[in-house]
């Protein structure tokens, strides 16, 4: 008996040394060796603005196939170690990391939302975004890039041309994580739907996540830390990009970008210090769907009539470009909690305090804290786009309710009605969010002040459209049919409608409970009251062929002006059925780290040079 309990003790140490070894490697990994502190008269040849999903790897290619000196510059640094942490994520939310973004009050949505203003956490420092989602891969939709090349006449966006960079840049077998049938019982009912809708056009997929070892595995591992080893790629941390500096080019004929400029915090100083970076070839913003209108707006690129209110000024004579900010769209879910009365094993407070729970993570990297709980998705994809629809199964029992408010915006008594059984540690579950894939409504990102330090006024305008209700209420009765099937009836399932003071009138009734066919004024009602931000915001700065219609061309190139492009998930000109952030990080990406074709031109300019 003495024996055994060394044995145990000792394998006990032995993990948490291997973890600890873990720990300690990616800490070390995280270390920046060509950190470039700003001052005046440095000179690149491309210089990239954000280390997000899109940043990293641009900066990474450009200075791994090329000769051309390259800065990457961020406003952040380095994440903590919670962010390695795949059930930790949340945790980064409403931190030094995050940017802390907020809506504007919504007019359509949002009214269980404190002030009905939606939180829209955006990644601040190296992997930028990517440090704070969800980790999920997602491989694109032929749908969305057939329609871009037909109706906005993005020939080199089709299909055929962009699938070899998608595959591509997914990640390798070893370097994610796939969610098994067998992992637990939601996910072999979820396996088992399949053979249920056979007459249903439904396509299924198991989540896969970008996880190796039990730690996130991102853009940051992937690209840019092996990129830490090029000494033609030099990085500012810490240090925000202020304003484009413009001119005309020597002929005269069209502008160009002639300095980027950069503050930073100085220790002595109270005031930003500001410098001047010349960029020779080009410059490339990845600052994302919020932050690259922002900057382009207060170098003097957006509508001529609102930049006049500003008193813009700039010694070039700069394009009309009224699309600037425009056209924002994300996706909104609606969560739907479904008790089971078996151990799924699902997530919850006393699985989490488990100290098997943490020893099964520690030894072997998996369990509930090695992902982060999403098992499959469901996705309509035929017919009309206004029937387009995606359902999430979140294998989540107990939502503990002041982390999830924190990170929601929830008002209590409506988070409590959204979740009923919120009190109970050990409550077995799962939430099935339902989202309309190709929403009609859209935002804008506009400022109201020339500091760039100063957020900017977001705009989502969820809901705007009835389509968009009318497809989510389609999503959600086909949330109906997969928890009421035959599969996941075996779990003892139990949906509960949330009880909701704005939305009394229409329900939930009690016959609501055992028919689970409530009312479309009652789903309306809860859809205009629980519908969250799924964190896709595309579209601000999008692909178009003028710039009457659009901010790019089909290569990235702002209209109009030499040496400036924008790669990020503003310029996709409609929502994607997925996230945006894997679609732009597979245009960025051809074969084994190779340059794509949209990034072909500055591999053969940085030849030149």
């Amino acid at each position: 008996m003495q024996f055994s309990k060394i044995i145990i003790f000792a394998s006990i140490l032995i993990g948490v040394a291997s973890m600890l070894w873990f720990f300690i490697a990616a800490l070390v990994r995280e270390r920046i060796p060509n950190v470039l502190k700003p001052m005046d008269g440095y000179i690149f040849d491309y210089a990239v603005v954000g280390a997000g999903s899109a940043g990293c790897v641009v900066a990474s290619l450009l200075s791994k196939y090329s000769n051309a000196t390259v800065l990457l510059v961020e406003a952040g640094s380095s994440f903590g170690f919670l962010s390695k942490i795949p059930l930790l994520t949340t945790f980064q939310q409403k931190g030094l990391n995050d940017w802390n973004f907020v809506t504007v009050t919504q007019k359509y949505s949002s009214k269980s939302l404190a002030q009905q203003r939606q939180f829209l956490p955006r990644g601040k420092g190296l992997g930028g975004s990517s440090q704070l989602n969800y980790m999920l891969q997602y491989e694109g939709f032929e749908g969305d890039f057939e329609r871009w090349a037909s109706e906005y006449y993005l020939k080199d966006w089709q299909w055929s041309t962009i699938k070899p960079y998608l595959q591509a840049a997914q990640a390798k077998p070893y370097e994610r994580l796939d969610i098994p049938a067998t992992y637990s019982k939601i996910t072999y009912a979820f396996s088992q739907l399949h053979s249920e809708f056979v007459h249903k056009s439904w396509k299924y997929r198991a989540a896969q996540y970008n996880i190796k070892n039990g730690l996130r595995f991102n853009v940051l591992e992937r690209f840019l830390q092996p990129a830490y080893l090029h000494n033609n790629l030099r990085i500012m941390t810490n240090t925000l990009a202020k304003q484009i500096v413009f001119v005309r080019d020597k002929n005269g004929k069209q502008n160009k970008v002639k300095f980027l400029k950069v503050s930073a915090k100085s220790e002595n100083k109270p005031q930003d210090q500001t410098f001047l970076i010349e960029i020779r070839h080009e410059l490339i913003i990845s600052a994302g769907a919020y932050q690259t209108p922002q900057l382009l707006i207060i170098s003097g690129l957006g509508d001529r009539a609102n930049l006049e209110k500003f008193n813009v000024t700039s010694n070039a004579q700069l394009p009309n470009l009224p699309m600037v900010g425009q056209q924002l769209h994300d996706h909104l879910i609606i969560p739907l909690f479904v008790s089971i009365e078996q151990v799924g094993p699902t997530v919850n407070q006393r699985a989490l305090l488990n100290p098997l729970t943490w020893l099964k993570y520690i030894f072997m990297g998996g369990g509930h804290l090695g992902n982060f709980g999403v098992l499959g998705f469901i996705d309509n994809t035929e017919g009309p786009i206004s029937d387009h629809y995606s359902l999430t199964l979140f294998g989540v029992g107990a939502v503990d309710e002041r982390a999830f408010m924190v990170i929601s915006n929830f008002k209590r008594n409506d988070f409590r009605g959204l979740f009923p059984r919120y009190h109970n540690t050990s409550q077995e579950g799962f939430v099935i969010n339902s989202a309309c894939l190709q929403p009609l409504s859209r935002g804008t990102v506009k400022i109201d002040d020339l500091n760039i330090r100063k957020k900017p006024i977001i705009d989502p305008n969820y809901l705007n459209k009835a389509e968009d209700i009318n497809c989510t209420i389609k999503a959600i009765r086909a949330a109906v049919e997969v928890i009421t099937s035959n599969s996941f009836s075996k779990l003892g399932v139990q949906i509960h409608w949330p009880r909701l003071k704005g939305c009394v009138n229409y329900g939930p009734f009690e016959n609501d409970f055992h028919s689970n066919q409530p009312s479309d004024d009652y789903l309306e009602c809860i859809i205009r009251h629980v519908g969250l931000s799924s964190h896709h915001p595309a579209g601000t700065c999008a692909m178009g062929l003028n710039s009457t219609n659009s901010v790019v061309d089909s290569q990235f190139r702002v209209h109009d002006i030499k040496n400036l492009r924008i790669i990020d998930a503003s310029v996709l000109p409609t929502p994607v059925s997925g996230n945006p952030n894997s679609i732009i990080v597979g245009m960025a990406v051809r074969g084994k780290h190779a340059f794509s074709k949209v990034l072909k031109l500055y591999e053969n300019r940085s030849q030149e040079s």
